[in-house]
C-alpha cells in the first residue's frame, strides 16, 4: 500500500507499507549507514532521493530512525522497549501493532504515561499513513512499529 507520494526532504518519510515490509524515504543530505542490502533492509538510490525498506520493527521520527527495534512479534514486548521511547522525549508515541489492531497491557506504557507521552495504538498500516500526517504538522513524535 502506497501511503505517501509527497516528499519532504528534510524528514523520514513513510513511503509505503505491505506486511512484512516498511518503505523509508531518508532525509536529503543524511550521512546514512553504507548501502547494503540483506535480510533485514535493503537500500535504493534514485537521482533526488534515498530509500530504505525495512523488514524489521523500528522507531522512527521525523529526524530519526531506529533501525531493528528489537521486539519483532506483539508476543515479544516488554516493558523495556517502551522505556526506550520514553527516552525520547516525544509528546505522542504511535504504536503500530502489526497488521491487526492489538492493545499492549497498560503495564507495559507506564513509562510513557507517567512521563506525560500520550500512546496511540492502531494496526501498523494505520500508524503508517498517520505517522506522515503528523510529520507535515511538525508534530515531535515517534512511532515504533512491528513490522511483522
Amino acid at each position: 500500500m502506497q501511503v505517501s507520494l509527497e516528499v519532504n526532504l528534510g524528514s523520514y518519510v513513510i513511503r509505503a507499507y505491505e506486511p512484512g515490509q516498511i518503505t523509508i524515504n531518508l532525509p536529503a543530505g543524511m550521512v546514512a549507514p553504507p548501502a547494503k542490502n540483506d535480510a533485514a533492509h535493503d537500500i535504493f538510490e534514485e537521482p533526488g532521493s534515498r530509500r530504505e525498506i525495512l523488514r524489521n520493527s523500528l522507531i522512527i521520527s521525523p529526524v530519526q530512525l531506529i533501525r531493528d527495534w528489537p521486539p519483532q512479534t506483539f508476543e515479544e514486548l516488554n516493558r523495556e522497549h517502551f522505556d526506550r521511547l520514553s527516552e525520547l522525549e516525544p509528546e505522542i508515541v504511535l504504536f503500530g501493532s502489526g497488521e491487526t489492531l492489538r492493545w499492549p497491557d497498560p503495564a507495559l506504557l507506564s513509562s510513557l504515561i507517567d512521563n506525560g507521552i500520550g500512546v496511540e495504538v492502531m494496526d501498523t498500516a494505520a500508524a503508517c499513513r498517520t505517522y506522515n500526517i503528523l510529520t507535515a504538522d511538525g508534530r515531535n513524535f515517534a512511532a515504533a512499529l512491528l513490522v511483522k
